[in-house]
């Protein structure tokens, strides 16, 4: 039996390919086909007419159209019957493989035996740094973070079952001017509560989550602030009266996040506060080790960025001696990369784009690789009721918060959508379809073939078959060719981070297994033995949707 536990079927396909392509010593050879260099890509073909898996090997040798067809050709008749049933060439070259049924067909065995642990890969020595969310402390998470969210605590997940080391990451922006709004925001709500004309300045924070924590303030500290001076941007006067403020203020937001990302599911592994790079002096040293590619000019300091290929140079420290936002965030990057981690990864929103090459370019300069940092841009989310957006926020003052969203759709039907469109994309969330019970909502229609399937095994129970001979109809063909697909879709995303390749593939594998429902009687108790293979058939694939919804963080149903 084929362990598929160590190797996904098509990194086992690719594998045979190249063994082909490396006895064709004589045309290697003739052809200086740089053996080392080959790269060989297998994928699931478009009609099952031509197979199971094709592969386009052999045009990508940059041979004429004769020399093509004979490498494809010499490939074809050297790939084993023990894993191939048929393998024929079709014009310009491509190579078709139909696979052999036994050897296929242990993936159902695989399945059943691994259970939960199905999917998961060994152990790499990599160890990730992801860090995504890390919304300014000064108001409730929005669904523009709740898809951040979502989508980095998937891809974790994913990777973790790819065998990596991953640590998630919150980034606390608790310094600089957005901090001084807040405990002013919060003070002038205080202030109102003791019924003082007071007038909230237009650019302050305005959501009701302000009052509450004017509230709770006074609360505690009764009149303690009422006599502290302020101006349009900030609390003047008594510093350390206007701290306790701003860490409460803080402190209060920043446990309501901490609380609304674990109801989404979501559990941070380290939360660092950027006055931590202030208080411990880090960004004058980080300044130091980047001082060559710095200059003076104009009273302020530069980084010399145009030299790597930047448009322009950019702003580290201004002329009235304030740091630019890009300083503490070299500094921050510094300190992650400095923990050793192979790749840190950070997911920005699409007004960041611009931001990214200038940061490759300063991990450079810190004397890492710049293909260490890798940033994911995602775009923009809003929803839709009746065809019109849906702003449904009493809290935030304009924003639809995460918490709205779950109050409204629930969490998996949130994480499902806001991971089921590519993030390059802008997403739009119907929420007519989102709660709606019936095959117009994709993670219904998903969570119903779980569920299904569920009440047929619960008719029977049979012991596990020698061998899956019986299963020769074409809708059983295309659900074990799914079946395999399932961690080659892990080992995809672990590598292209395409989190709505889940989802597409669970849609595909409910659609493929409700259309065999509609067709095939599983459990006929007058054909006893092919009952018994169809049974474990549709308990593989129970496990896989199951194995599969838990990387989104999504319940599989057992009933319906």
């Amino acid at each position: 039996m084929v362990n598929f536990k160590e190797e996904t079927l098509i990194q086992i396909i690719k594998a045979e390919i190249k063994r082909a392509i490396v006895k064709q010593i004589d045309f290697v050879d003739t052809h200086k086909i740089k053996i080392g260099q080959l790269v060989v890509e297998v994928d699931r073909t478009r009609n099952p007419k031509f197979g199971d898996y094709s592969s386009n090997v052999a045009m990508s040798f940059n041979l004429n159209t004769e020399e093509t067809l004979e490498i494809a050709n010499l490939i074809a008749k050297s790939l084993p019957e023990t894993i191939f049933k048929n393998v024929t060439v079709v014009k310009p070259g491509f190579v078709n493989m139909t696979m052999n049924h036994e050897f296929s067909t242990q993936i159902i065995k695989e399945i059943c035996h691994a259970k939960d642990a199905y999917g998961k890969f060994k152990p790499k020595k990599t160890f990730y740094n992801i860090e995504f969310v890390s919304a300014n402390p000064t108001g409730l998470l929005h669904i523009g973070h709740a898809r951040n969210a979502a989508i980095g605590d998937s891809l974790v997940r994913v990777w973790e079952n790819y065998g990596i080391k991953v640590n998630r990451e919150y980034y606390i922006n608790d310094a600089g001017n957005q901090i001084e709004k807040l405990g002013l925001s919060v003070l002038i709500r205080y202030l109102e509560l003791f019924e003082q004309k007071v007038e909230l300045p237009e650019d302050s924070y305005h959501g009701l989550e302000i009052v509450d924590i004017a509230k709770k303030l006074k609360e505690q500290y009764k009149d303690r602030f009422l006599k502290l001076s302020y101006d349009n941007q900030k609390i003047t006067g008594d510093t350390k009266e206007s701290k306790i403020i701003r860490d409460y203020a803080k402190n209060y937001l920043l446990d309501i996040i901490k609380n609304t990302l674990l109801s989404f599911g979501v559990k941070m592994d380290i939360w660092f506060s950027e006055s931590n790079l202030y208080e411990n002096k880090i960004i004058p040293s980080t300044l130091k080790m980047i001082e060559k590619n710095t200059v003076q000019k104009e009273g302020a300091l530069w980084l010399l960025t145009s030299k790597y290929g930047d448009d322009k140079d950019r702003v580290l420290i201004k002329s009235d001696g304030s740091y630019t936002y890009f300083t503490p965030d070299i500094a921050y990057h510094n300190i992650k990369l400095s923990r050793g981690y192979d790749r840190i990864f950070n997911i920005w929103g699409s007004d960041h784009m611009s931001y990214v090459d200038r940061m490759k370019i300063a991990v450079e300069m810190l004397g890492y690789q710049k293909e260490q940092l890798h940033v994911l841009i995602m775009q923009m989310v809003r929803l839709i009721k009746g065809g019109q957006e849906f702003k449904m926020s009493k809290r935030s003052g304009n924003s639809l918060t995460l918490q709205d969203l779950l109050d409204t759709i629930g969490k998996d039907a949130a994480r499902w959508f806001l991971v089921a469109q590519s993030l390059s994309t802008h997403l739009e969330i119907d929420v007519d379809k989102a709660v709606c019970k019936n095959n117009d909502n994709p993670l219904y229609y998903v969570q119903y073939a779980h569920a299904r399937i569920n009440q047929i095994l619960a008719k029977a129970q049979y012991e596990m078959p020698e061998n899956f001979d019986l299963l020769t109809d074409h809708n059983e063909n295309e659900l074990i060719n799914l079946l395999h697909y399932f961690k080659h879709t892990i080992e995809v995303i672990s590598n292209m981070y395409e989190v709505n390749k889940l989802t597409l593939y669970l849609t595909n594998l409910a659609k493929a297994f409700h259309s065999y429902y509609a067709t095939t009687k599983i459990v006929d108790e007058t054909n006893k033995p092919l009952s018994a293979q169809r049974y474990y058939l549709a308990l593989a694939i129970k496990q896989v949707i199951k194995n599969g919804l838990s990387l989104l963080n999504i319940t599989a149903l057992d009933k319906m």
